[in-house]
């Protein structure tokens, strides 16, 4: 049986919680370098890069993806070459109000991740739904039928 393979992230030694923690401490320091003279941090996003859980069960693959603030019409998904593929984008929303952002943690631009899908999936059948920030992707597996067999008589001459 062959898993969902994600193919936007390459394997390192890193793990996750490091590279956050390095991302953070990287913003500290662009915030304490580019900050204006009162203080202030200058405005800018982070990129959207959704969090994803990929399950298995004995009926297919469940792919869960937190997209706040996303709407349907703001997704695309296609399957391409037994390629998932889910793009997206959550546009920065400019204040006119006269206020100034301090600080934009929230992550804002387009976004692509591609998955390989296994051969036990059945590709007609797969389904999504994005319901309060969260896409569900249901990709179900294919019946698995046993081929027809039959004897092969052996002759001795």
């Amino acid at each position: 049986m062959r898993s969902l393979v994600v193919r936007t992230r390459p394997r390192t030694f890193v793990t996750p919680w490091t590279l956050d923690s390095m991302h953070r401490q990287l913003e500290n320091w662009m915030d304490r370098a580019f900050s204006v003279s009162n203080g202030e941090s200058l405005e800018r996003g982070l990129t959207l890069t959704p969090r994803m859980d990929i399950a298995e069960t004995e009926k297919g693959y469940e792919l869960s993806a937190d997209l706040p603030g996303l709407r349907d019409k703001d997704v695309d998904i296609s399957v391409s070459n037994d390629v998932l593929t889910i793009t997206g984008e959550r546009s920065y929303e400019q204040e006119s109000d006269g206020r100034s952002v301090h600080l934009s943690e929230r992550g804002f631009g387009a976004f692509k991740r591609s998955f390989s899908l296994p051969d036990d999936l059945d590709q007609d059948q797969i389904q999504a739904r994005l319901k309060n920030g969260v896409l569900a992707i249901l990709l179900p597996k294919t019946e698995e039928v046993e081929p027809p067999s039959r004897q092969i008589k052996v002759n001795t001459s």
